[in-house]
């Protein structure tokens, strides 16, 4: 269930999660097939098989989760940001607890395009 500071296209799932309804998400995002699709590097006829039931790859529905659902922006992060967060989490544990709960409630909420 969605909280009330959450986005009403926002979907929580876990990690490798079996995404139901990928049209669901789409339309909720207000996007057609080819915008929804390409932002993950599947074409729009893929995408159409995969929202009629075809089975998704997880390398596929993670990068639906990560870009539609978490709504990250894959273009601003690369490897060594990875990296930083990996170092930050391992070598000082609470710190990397505080900065991820200060920016979860501070973090401005992308909208959908309408």
């Amino acid at each position: 269930m969605l909280s009330d500071d959450d986005q009403p296209q926002k979907i929580e799932m876990r990690m490798f999660e079996k995404i139901q309804n990928p049209r669901e998400i789409r339309l909720r995002l207000n996007l057609n097939q080819q915008e929804f699709w390409g932002q993950i590097g599947v074409t729009q006829s893929g995408g159409s098989r995969y929202e009629s039931g075809r089975n998704m790859p997880k390398p596929v529905r993670e990068l639906l989760r990560l870009v539609h659902v978490d709504q990250i922006d894959l273009k601003k992060i690369n490897k060594g940001d990875v990296a930083l967060i990996s170092y930050l989490k391992l070598t000082q544990p609470a710190l990397y607890r505080r900065l991820k709960s200060e920016v979860s409630t501070r973090a401005p909420r992308r909208r959908a395009r309408r």
